[in-house]
């Protein structure tokens, strides 16, 4: 008899990247519901997810209303997993409850987490973290340092940010952009160090042109930087776009100069796009781009470092690298991400 699973999700995430967290247990059969415990509902497209809202408020009580929603959720439904994300605080939050209600547990570390858990004050999340069935990291670098902070290395997972390889294909289009960086418009993603970059290049006789996909607080400034630097002409601000591929087609190059990032989805749909990633050495990002092979890393904060690989990806090196990304596309895809979560509910790993 084939075994049927009820899961609930915990996630303070933003609804792209927790629909794309999501995604992969729409191809789990064994996965007959996802009951997601948020304040704000996820799109129609995820199947299997039932969308269990409460009511917005201070801080304070929308902790309450959050917590009193997993506990009647536990109550009224057999839950089989519960799945924290976000561990500080909403995850830690939801590992208490399905404590008392005897249900296992998973909880998944994906960026600033990771860096939270190791503050005095994130002690008690660490305390959850340790005491959870599993915990997922974006990759190896995360792992290791789990394990010195004392995780049991049997309870860790190792989950990549798969992708749909289909809907993110290296298929070019008529180029647009030389450069495309995907993110919101805020302090941390550094997109001003892109911009210093394009100004550099400038100087040097060389236009790359760029496509800046996202919106934040940030995007007024951003502009005025552009014009002060003499590149507003070179540098197109996108805003909020659902057809990322379609941008991603017309270009050649993927960026970001986060000072932080676990490993983000963005990166992943552009490598599985066949774009040539140049990206800050943070977070686990390390595991997955591979400087000079498929891809270059360069400090957070170095717009010189930055123009200068700009124009290696933009050379003969550019092609060699995107060549090897597409040798290895298949580790981008769902199927790997898809046998983590088999592993961890207890499920035959040779059942897609």
């Amino acid at each position: 008899m084939t075994r049927r699973l009820t899961v609930l999700c915990a996630a303070k995430l933003h609804r792209n990247q927790l629909e794309r967290h999501l995604e992969l247990l729409e191809h789990i059969p064994e996965v007959e519901r996802v009951l997601v415990v948020r304040r704000e509902s996820l799109s129609s497209r995820l199947t299997k997810v039932e969308n269990i809202g409460f009511l917005p408020g201070s801080r304070g009580i929308e902790m309450a209303r959050f917590g009193a929603t997993i506990s009647r959720v536990l109550k009224q439904y057999e839950v089989n997993w519960v799945l924290g994300f976000n561990p500080v605080h909403w995850g830690s939050t939801a590992f208490a409850l399905a404590q008392s209600h005897q249900v296992k547990t998973s909880l998944s570390l994906i960026g600033m987490d990771f860096k939270q858990l190791q503050r005095w004050w994130g002690l008690p999340f660490m305390q959850a973290t340790k005491a959870a069935d599993a915990v997922t990291v974006t990759g190896e670098t995360m792992r290791e340092r789990m394990i010195e902070l004392g995780v049991n290395a049997d309870r860790l997972h190792v989950l990549p940010h798969s992708v749909d390889v289909q809907r993110f294909s290296p298929e070019r289009e008529v180029q647009r952009w030389d450069l495309v960086a995907v993110g919101q418009l805020v302090a941390r993603k550094r997109m001003d160090v892109i911009i210093d970059a394009v100004a550099i290049l400038r100087s040097r006789g060389k236009d790359v042109r760029v496509g800046i996909l996202g919106k934040g607080r940030l995007e007024a400034q951003l502009r005025a930087r552009a014009h002060e630097h003499g590149v507003s002409d070179l540098v197109e601000f996108l805003g909020y776009r659902d057809d990322v591929e379609q941008v991603l087609k017309s270009a050649r190059v993927f960026c970001l100069m986060s000072e932080w990032e676990g490993v983000p989805f963005a990166l992943m749909e552009a490598m599985a796009a066949g774009l040539v990633p140049i990206m800050t050495q943070v977070g686990t990002i390390g595991d997955w781009v591979r400087h000079g092979e498929n891809g270059l890393l360069v400090e957070v904060g170095k717009p010189e470092q930055l123009a200068a690989s700009l124009e290696r990806a933009l050379g003969a090196d550019g092609e060699r690298m995107r060549e090897q990304l597409l040798a290895e596309r298949a580790r981008l895809s769902f199927g790997p991400g898809i046998q983590v979560w088999r592993g961890i509910f207890g499920l035959p790993a040779d059942e897609l």
